[in-house]
């Protein structure tokens, strides 16, 4: 359940709670760097066996051993607002630590019941808004019949009158898929019409492997005139700047293994996400694949490292 802590560009040391199995999720988008999904569901349920003062337990401990995070984070390997337990562990989190609450969302469970009223008590909620209209979203996250575009814009304007922390909006932008003009200024009145509450959106690209080997990364020109487009809280998200913090060894090895475990990662990810220098993460990475623990893809001439599933750390 929980992980890391992990370095992301967008906010920092976070640790993080998975709260589903893996890839359970209302989509199945393309750039997914976790795959196909397995389960596409719309159906809320705790699908962790949660024991909650197991968990505050656990807490406290990994707070205590991580006085750097910038966040405590709900992600992980699908969409952590189908686990319907999600408000009572924000409560617990809230009761023991004054660190912010972030909830990152695919936003297509955010116009069913109960959803807004459960992360209402976070920090922070990272909502993707990759399509400006219906047939896109069915083009790039290919969701739940029962997830629609209008939907998912109603379930946003809830989170926006019910919700007093930050809002951040993120797009992925997808070459010769929503890199165009016309989609920018449809996102453009999109955004606009949602109001002020919207206090950032992130510009990412998919830089990970997601074994659709047809998408392309927008060049740097295009992002920029949809950034000027989309105005002042646009921002394009750029490298990670990191700290360096002393490790165990063998901790270190554990470490990159459960971080392999949710998303295929570059050398120089792995480096940065743990805080570790290149030429010992080269060497730790050696290791692993001469003992058969982890294996790579290749994508734009890149290695991208991560645990198989059917292997045990």
């Amino acid at each position: 359940m929980f992980y890391g802590p992990v370095l992301s560009r967008r906010f920092g040391y976070s640790l993080g709670i998975d709260l589903v199995y893996l890839k359970v999720c209302v989509y199945d988008c393309v750039y997914c760097q976790l795959g196909s999904t397995t389960n596409k569901t719309v159906e809320r349920k705790k699908y962790v066996d949660i024991d909650f003062k197991d968990f505050e337990t656990e807490l406290k401990k990994r707070i205590k051993n991580c006085s750097y995070l910038d966040y405590i984070t709900f992600s992980g390997s699908g969409e952590p607002t189908l686990n319907s337990d999600i408000g009572k562990l924000i409560d617990i989190i809230k009761k023991n630590s004054d660190i912010p609450v972030l909830v990152l969302t695919s936003g297509g469970t955010l116009g069913f019941d109960g959803v807004v009223d459960d992360i209402k008590r976070a920090d922070l909620i990272k909502v993707s808004l990759d399509a400006p209209d219906n047939r896109l979203l069915g083009k790039i996250n290919r969701p739940c019949k029962e997830v629609s575009f209008n939907r998912n814009i109603l379930g946003l304007k809830k989170l926006l009158d019910d919700f007093s922390g930050d809002i951040w909006l993120e797009i992925m932008i997808l070459e010769g898929i929503n890199d165009d003009l016309d989609s920018a200024y449809m996102f453009k009145h999109i955004i606009e019409d949602l109001g002020e509450g919207i206090k950032k959106i992130h510009l990412n690209t998919a830089i990970r492997y997601s074994g659709e080997n047809y998408l392309k990364l927008p060049d740097r020109g295009r992002l920029e005139k949809i950034k000027d487009i989309l105005g002042s809280k646009a921002q394009i998200i750029e490298k990670v700047i990191y700290k360096k913090y002393n490790r165990e060894l063998v901790k270190i090895e554990e470490e990159i293994i459960e971080l392999l475990k949710r998303r295929p990662v570059s050398i120089n990810d792995i480096a940065s996400s743990l805080s570790l220098n290149l030429n010992e993460v080269i060497k730790i990475i050696d290791k692993l694949l001469g003992e058969g623990e982890i294996k790579y893809s290749i994508n734009e001439n890149m290695k991208y490292y991560f645990k198989p599933k059917e292997l045990k750390a």
